[in-house]
């Protein structure tokens, strides 16, 4: 076990959050997990965005099978514009590398300075998924323990919608 994944699952038992843990090849999205190993839950996908007039950074959690539609996160956050964040930012604010990205990387912010954006659906999937800051591991815990996690962390969030307004 890595000591990113240590230092994760440390923390879920300091919180008391139940979690199951799959190990399984390195995976990069969501879809190449899926040919590794079958799980019961919905495992997210995350994307790290960046507003460049406001310097805000934002972490999209969402359900795999949706397709992010930036134009309508950027309506809903108030931002000028929403682009990629940078690789040397991730890692300092999240302490992973684009593959690895995860709200539980979270517990490397320590100032904040990350919105958390949750897809508005999140809440209806009872077990969800996400990399413990590597990507040859998957944990599953519940959403609302997720939320309990968000919650400590003290990082800014919101419910949104992902998708393309009809």
């Amino acid at each position: 076990m890595q000591a990113e994944e240590t230092l994760i699952l440390n923390t879920l038992d300091k919180l008391n959050i139940s979690y199951e843990i799959i190990s399984h090849p390195p995976a990069f999205t969501v879809s190449e997990l899926k040919t590794f190993c079958e799980c019961d839950a919905s495992v997210c996908k995350n994307l790290f965005l960046y507003d460049k007039r406001a310097d805000k950074h934002y972490l999209v959690v969402m359900l795999e099978e949706k397709k992010a539609h930036s134009n309508t996160i950027r309506k809903q956050v108030k931002a000028a514009s929403l682009v990629f964040g940078e690789e040397n930012k991730l890692f300092e604010l999240l302490g992973v590398t684009p593959g690895s990205i995860s709200p539980l990387g979270l517990i490397y912010d320590a100032n904040q300075e990350i919105t958390i954006l949750i897809d508005q659906d999140l809440p209806n999937h009872p077990k969800l998924g996400f990399h413990p800051n590597i990507n040859t591991a998957t944990v599953i815990i519940s959403y609302t323990d997720f939320k309990k996690f968000i919650d400590w962390r003290g990082n800014p969030y919101q419910l949104i919608c992902v998708t393309k307004e009809e």
